[in-house]
């Protein structure tokens, strides 16, 4: 696969970590330091993800508007992941820390309905009578929930693109921003006192598809547009309303660092994308690695969880996710 000078493979894989830093202490049955925010850490993480997709996709869409093409390249891109993930879950770890016999386990209807998680439309985190003495018991990979957000948004936008929203930049940015609206409006933590990220992350994913629809503009002056809002943003976070803060800075300002590009990005780049595996395979690996090891030191067992989940990550990045990828050449 062609090489990319940008930056955003840099931002992914910090994302992935964060969201391994964060769930740790969750797996750890530990809590943050008080002056840490940690969930908000694996918040920022996942608005990141979709962010930068809804950014990337939009684009993909935009230069190429034929649906079918779009969906395979969105299916390529999360299925053989996805595949991966399923089999490593219920045959390695699974059979590996269940309590249950192996054929017991493999034939228990929890076990037989994790497969639906390659359906993409729900997710199936829980595996029976896995890691039974971790605070998170029966838990082997809570980060999928996420994954059926990310395949609606690919399916709206699909759908937008299909009845010719896009055919219009006026129109397509007149629905996102109404969509974020909507969202500031009713679904925002600010306002109701709860996290809905049903509705909360497709708001990052169409701050995402709005800065690709006016791309061009953006990148000549995207460094003004960032610096710009961050005063109205820190006015916002200042006056209570953080979660409205986040969302209008935040987009912005991933967008203008991603498309930033360096020596070290390139090298970066170079090496492959590991950051969806790393983000399928680190709940799973810090579980085992907290069961294998319960006393180890709490900083050592992220730093090892992390280190295990990037080496997966990359070798089922060039083992699965770049060849399964090289199949959008056979698109016609």
């Amino acid at each position: 696969m062609p090489h990319r000078s940008n930056s955003f493979d840099i931002l992914r894989i910090c994302a992935a970590l964060g969201v391994i830093f964060c769930h740790h202490y969750y797996i750890s049955g530990r809590e943050g330091p008080a002056w840490m925010n940690v969930g908000m850490i694996g918040g920022v993480s996942v608005m990141t993800f979709f962010t930068i997709s809804g950014y990337l996709v939009t684009t993909s869409w935009l230069r190429e508007p034929q649906v079918f093409k779009f969906c395979a390249k969105r299916l390529l891109r999360l299925w053989p992941g996805m595949i991966a993930a399923v089999l490593l879950n219920i045959y390695v770890f699974g059979v590996v820390f269940t309590d249950l016999p192996a054929r017991t386990f493999l034939t228990h209807a929890q076990t037989l309905e994790y497969f639906k998680n390659l359906l993409l439309y729900r997710a199936y985190v829980n595996l029976p009578e896995v890691f039974s003495s971790n605070p998170l018991n029966n838990l082997m990979n809570g980060p999928l929930w996420t994954i059926p957000i990310e395949t609606m948004c690919y399916a709206a936008l699909a759908v937008a693109g299909v009845v010719g929203v896009f055919r219009y930049r006026w129109l397509a940015s007149l629905v996102l921003v109404a969509y974020i609206l909507l969202f500031i409006a009713r679904y925002n933590a600010d306002f109701t006192g709860t996290m809905m990220h049903w509705w909360e992350y497709p708001a990052y994913f169409a701050c995402g598809a709005l800065i690709a629809l006016h791309r061009d503009r953006f990148l000549a002056h995207g460094a003004a547009i960032t610096f710009g809002l961050i005063p109205v943003a820190l006015f916002f976070w200042l006056t209570g309303l953080q979660h409205t803060s986040g969302l209008l800075v935040l987009p912005a300002l991933l967008i203008f660092l991603g498309s930033c590009s360096s020596a070290f990005s390139g090298a970066v780049s170079r090496l492959g994308d590991p950051s969806y595996g790393v983000y399928l395979s680190g709940c799973p690996i810090a579980q085992a690695v907290f069961a294998l090891w319960p006393g180890m030191n709490f900083y050592a067992s992220m730093g090892l969880s992390m280190l295990l989940s990037m080496l997966l990550g990359y070798a089922l990045w060039h083992s699965i996710e770049s060849p399964g990828l090289r199949l959008k050449r056979y698109l016609r």
